[in-house]
This record gives C-alpha cells, sequence and structure tokens, in this order.
C-alpha cells in the first residue's frame, strides 16, 4: 500500500504536542509528511509572538529536525501555482499549492472553513483536520501507533506525562476522536 503524502498547514503544526505526535508518526512512515518554509514560517512567527517563554533557539533546533526527516517534507516548487488558484481566504492558497506541487492527498488543517471541498475536488485532494487523519490512523494499526505515542509520552518532560496525563493532553488539544480510538490500547502507551 502506497504511503499517503499530507500537507501540514501552519496551525496544525503550532502546538509542540501535536506537531510532535504527527511528525513520529511521519519518522515511523506511516504517511509522509508535507510543508514548506512558508509554512514554517508562520507557525514561528505566531510562536514566538505568542509565547514569550519559548527559547528561538529550540525552536530553531525544531525546524532543523522537522526538515531533516526523511523522505525531504519541503516543497520548494509551488509558487507559480499560487495566483492560479482560489479559496475563501487567498492567504491559504500557497498551502494549495503546495499540496498541488507534491501530489498531496490531504491538507491537515484545524480551519476546514478555508479549504471548502469545492475548491479542492477537482485536485483530488481533501481537508482533514488532525484529529480525524491520527483517530484514523490509529483504527488501522493501533497497536504501532500506540507504540508510536507511548515513545511521544516518554519524550515529554514539562511536565513527564503519565498514561492518565497523555490521555488528558489529548483532549486539551482537541485531539478527541484521537483520544476515544487510542484510551481501548492505554496498556500499550
Amino acid at each position: 500500500m502506497a504511503v499517503i503524502k499530507v500537507v501540514i498547514d501552519a496551525n496544525v503544526l503550532y502546538s509542540g504536542f501535536t506537531r510532535d505526535l504527527l511528525l513520529s508518526l511521519f519518522s515511523a512512515a506511516f504517511y509522509e509528511a508535507k510543508w514548506t518554509d512558508e509554512i514554517n514560517d508562520e507557525w514561528v512567527r505566531h510562536l514566538l509572538e505568542n509565547r514569550s517563554n519559548i527559547n528561538p533557539a529550540n525552536v530553531k533546533r525544531t525546524l532543523r529536525l522537522m526538515n531533516s526527516i526523511q523522505p525531504n517534507p519541503i516543497v520548494a516548487d509551488y509558487k507559480h501555482i499560487i495566483e492560479q488558484l482560489s479559496l475563501p481566504d487567498k492567504d491559504d492558497r500557497h498551502v494549495l499549492a503546495a499540496a498541488i506541487a507534491c501530489g498531496a492527498k490531504k491538507i491537515l488543517t484545524w480551519n476546514l472553513k478555508d479549504f471548502p471541498e469545492k475548491f479542492l475536488k477537482e485536485f483530488g485532494i481533501l481537508a482533514e483536520n488532525p484529529d480525524k487523519f491520527l483517530a484514523t490512523l490509529i483504527s488501522e494499526d493501533p497497536i504501532s501507533v500506540a507504540n508510536i505515542f507511548r515513545s511521544v509520552r516518554i519524550r515529554q518532560n514539562r511536565p513527564p506525562l503519565d498514561i492518565a496525563g497523555f490521555l488528558s493532553a489529548l483532549q486539551v488539544n482537541n485531539l478527541t476522536q484521537t483520544y476515544h480510538q487510542i484510551e481501548r490500547y492505554r496498556n500499550y502507551l
């Protein structure tokens, strides 16, 4: 079975917890994540504006690690497509252009209203929230995903997360479908 390509929008990468879950699954080849330097610039800018306690050097390290995951997640040749596209918010066209350029089948975003099906279907692309995406991955291979989630849970150290804390973090991060799917496999977390 071919691995699906997915462009991850900036609003999804903004949350460190959700980003860690998604990138850990990408690194383990559950799917192929894609983004652009423009997407990275957007989430990093907002994170540094909104969270004064974030160390910019740590964010640069995170970006370096993200961009080094293989296969290469960076979509570079997409800007020529932007002007040809129509979306409710013209500032989101770069995300759709990146998805078209790399052959992605999905755009992961919390702002589904900004990517209506009527604009995406001609390109064979679906917008989906990360909660539904993660819940689907769990339903396809629950034990393997739970093992990846366990590694994420163990890496969390500010504060350290026990299983109940990890499950609570899913809910706090609006990952309720994910919570309901993985809770049944809590012994693997």
